[in-house]
């Protein structure tokens, strides 16, 4: 009588991991993606430059119209909560504005202060005029909010 066959003995070669489409390309290098000044100094202008055009906005519609002078308590009355609701549209859309201003120059300044210290290609004199445009940007934006009184 024949005894069973042997089942096939494991290869010694492991057996190469799945390439996953998810990976990236060969010779694709992420650190190029973390930092580039350019791109800071970029999204700080547009976000001043959107929160320039965003205030505007209050300003296409303006107030609203006044009543004429034989109009009636009716039309007072919603003149003023029409003036009312201007002055907070206005006063909402002016803070948004100011947040994106401070980010965007705040993001600005980050990119100065972290060129000047990082970059060793540049010249000295120019890394320190970067490191001082840097350093007055955010002074600038945290003295914004200081009262001496």
């Amino acid at each position: 009588m024949q005894g069973l066959p042997q089942p096939p003995a494991p290869s010694a070669q492991p057996q190469p991991a799945p390439v996953s489409p998810y990976q990236p390309a060969k010779g694709f290098d992420k650190t190029k993606l973390a930092y580039s000044f350019e791109r800071w100094l970029m999204i700080g202008i547009i976000l001043i430059i959107a929160a320039t055009l965003f205030v505007q906005v209050v300003t296409m519609w303006g107030p609203p119209d006044e009543p004429d002078a034989d109009a009636g308590l009716d039309e007072l009355s919603q003149y003023l909560k029409d003036v009312d609701g201007y002055t907070d549209l206005n006063r909402v859309v002016s803070s948004i504005g100011v947040i994106l201003q401070t980010v965007g120059m705040g993001l600005i300044g980050y990119a100065l202060l972290r060129e000047s210290h990082t970059a060793t290609s540049h010249h000295t004199a120019l890394r320190v005029t970067g490191m001082i445009l840097g350093v007055l940007v955010v002074a600038n934006l945290a003295a914004r909010s200081l009262n001496i009184l």
